[in-house]
C-alpha cells in the first residue's frame, strides 16, 4: 500500500498507526538519508546541480540548504526529483525483495511516498494507493506548531502535486481536516478493507 499526501497531511501519523496494526512500514525519507549523507552516492551529483553551498561541514548534504534551493521553483524541485527518485526506488525495491524472502513475509507493507504523483515509477511496486488530504491552512498550522516557518511550508506546497492530483491516482482517500481520533478511526476502517482485499 503506497501512502501519499502533501507535507503536513498526516502521512507519518498514518504510518505509525498502520505499523501498530501489523504492517511493515518503509519510509522513503529514511531510505534517502544515507544516499545524501557523507560518502553517499548522490552527494556529488546534487552538489553539482545545486551548488557546493548545499554541502554541510560533515560532507553530507545540508537538508535546509538543499530545501532552500530545490523548493525555489517547480523546475528546481523536478531537477532534485530526477536525481533522487531513481536511487530511492532502487533502495525501496531492494527492501521489498528482502521482505519477500523472509520465511513469513508481512501481510501488508506500507510505503510512505510523499511524491508519488511526481515519481510514477513507484506504481510498479504497489498494489494500491492511499491518498491523505487536508486543507492547506490546516497543514501549515500543524507544521508551524512543530517549529516550521509558514513561508517554508507554503513554498513546499506550491511545488508539490495538488490533493486533486493525488486523489486521481488513489484507490483510497482519507480526509484529515478533523481530530486525530477521527483520522485514526477512518484509517482503521481502511485497514480492514485493505487486509480483507489482500486475503481475498
Amino acid at each position: 500500500l503506497g501512502v501519499t499526501g502533501g507535507i503536513g497531511s498526516g502521512k507519518s501519523a498514518a504510518a505509525r498507526l498502520f505499523r501498530s496494526l501489523g504492517a511493515v512500514v518503509i519510509d522513503l525519507d529514511d531510505l534517502a538519508k544515507p544516499l545524501l549523507a557523507k560518502g553517499g552516492p548522490l552527494v556529488e551529483a546534487v552538489a553539482a546541480a545545486f551548488g557546493s553551498g548545499i554541502v554541510a561541514r560533515d560532507g553530507g548534504v545540508d537538508p535546509r540548504a538543499l530545501a532552500a534551493r530545490a523548493f525555489a521553483s517547480a523546475g528546481d524541485a523536478r531537477r532534485l526529483d530526477a536525481l533522487v527518485h531513481p536511487a530511492v526506488f532502487a533502495a525501496c525495491a531492494g527492501a521489498l525483495d528482502a521482505l519477500v524472502q523472509l520465511p513469513e513475509p508481512p501481510e501488508v507493507v506500507v510505503i510512505d511516498i510523499p511524491l508519488l504523483v511526481e515519481a510514477p515509477m513507484f506504481f510498479d511496486l504497489l498494489d494500491a494507493v492511499l491518498a491523505i488530504s487536508a486543507d492547506e491552512d490546516t497543514r501549515v498550522s500543524r507544521l508551524v506548531a512543530n517549529g516550521w516557518d509558514a513561508s517554508d511550508v507554503r513554498a513546499r506546497i506550491a511545488v508539490q502535486a495538488s490533493d486533486v492530483e493525488r486523489r486521481d491516482i488513489a484507490e483510497y482517500v482519507v480526509e484529515n481536516d478533523g481530530t486525530l481520533e477521527q483520522f485514526e478511526s477512518d484509517l482503521r476502517v481502511l485497514w480492514e478493507r485493505v487486509v480483507e482485499t489482500r486475503g481475498a
